[in-house]
């Protein structure tokens, strides 16, 4: 039954990812579009872990960094561990920087099915992915400017300097870190003002779809000032109407560190994959920015050539510093 062996993934959430010990506080946050099977399964090995847990479940937010209801937000904070069983990411959100800041750790498991249980990104060897992505961090750290190309035609160049890497490699053990699953990614929040280029025909534009219409995206002064093309352009414009001068911010950079990820058409997985690389819009708290916005959507690109400080890094999707 598919139920026993997403049981030894839900045990590895407790053991290895959360190190949940008894007596912790654990808080499950779903929500009703999310499979009540993968619930189930994380309850059990919860009440096996010794934690003392507790399921809330939520109506799905509809965008990742939209900020969850009130009393969710009151329970993140009391928590000492929280796995976000959502559809839609809270990582950029107040209500998961405030939990952090109390101590919590956090596990994000958003959007993942029962598929993604079992197979794929999620089964990779992450002391390996930890490797990769803790070294891609250094060269994040010691680095000032970041330059990505595209076949398609992407080119953009912006600033990290003196902004730290964050390693997001499937851990978080300690009070205050988050990562989640599948996972691997070494990012970090571009310096305010600084992006400028063009993003041409991406894989991927998060809680829009997989890009299938031309778009072209024009970048100056670290914002988005310019969208065209179709139906996924048109949906980007929307967000970015909503959102105001906020969503416009280019927010994240990330190199993408997990061999064992698959290219299915969900982001969850997709961006995390070996050689990709994604650039996010819209809120970079949580990454050591400054703006903060009710929205972070990640673009993303499956073969990028990714140059730091004129040093090639990745070429045309394969990491060449391993």
């Amino acid at each position: 039954m598919i139920e026993v062996r997403m049981a030894k993934t839900a045990k590895m959430i407790m053991k290895s990812v959360l190190g949940i010990k008894p007596g912790e506080k654990l808080l499950i946050i779903t929500d009703t579009e999310r499979p009540a099977s993968i619930t189930k399964v994380l309850a059990v090995a919860a009440e096996i872990a010794g934690a003392d847990m507790v399921i809330m479940t939520m109506s799905p937010t509809g965008m990742s960094g939209v900020e969850p209801p009130d009393i969710v937000a009151s329970a993140m904070i009391a928590a000492d561990a929280i796995i976000n069983q959502t559809s839609h990411s809270m990582t950029h959100t107040n209500a998961q920087r405030a939990a952090v800041a109390h101590g919590a750790r956090v596990c994000n498991i958003r959007n993942v099915n029962e598929d993604m249980m079992i197979r794929g990104g999620i089964t990779a060897d992450y002391v390996e992915v930890k490797r990769i992505s803790d070294m891609l961090v250094e060269i994040i750290n010691q680095g000032e400017w970041v330059h990505i190309t595209t076949r398609e035609g992407t080119d953009v160049k912006f600033s990290i300097k003196d902004r730290l890497g964050y390693s997001l490699s499937g851990f978080a053990t300690k009070p205050g870190e988050f990562s989640g699953l599948p996972d691997g990614e070494a990012a970090c929040a571009p310096l305010e003002g600084t992006a400028e280029g063009v993003i041409v025909n991406p894989y991927l534009i998060e809680d829009i779809d997989v890009v299938k219409d031309p778009i072209r995206i024009e970048i100056k002064d670290g914002l988005v000032q310019k969208v065209e093309g179709g139906r996924e352009a048109q949906e980007l414009l929307k967000v970015l109407d909503k959102a105001g001068g906020a969503g416009r911010n280019i927010a994240e950079f990330a190199f993408g560190t997990n061999p064992a990820c698959r290219i299915i058409g969900k982001s969850r997985e997709d961006k995390k994959k070996l050689g990709t690389a994604h650039i996010a819009i819209g809120d970079s708290k949580s990454l050591g920015g400054t703006v903060d916005c009710y929205m972070h959507m990640d673009i993303m690109f499956l073969e990028p050539t990714i140059m730091v400080d004129g040093k090639v890094i990745v070429a045309d999707g394969k990491i060449v510093v391993l």
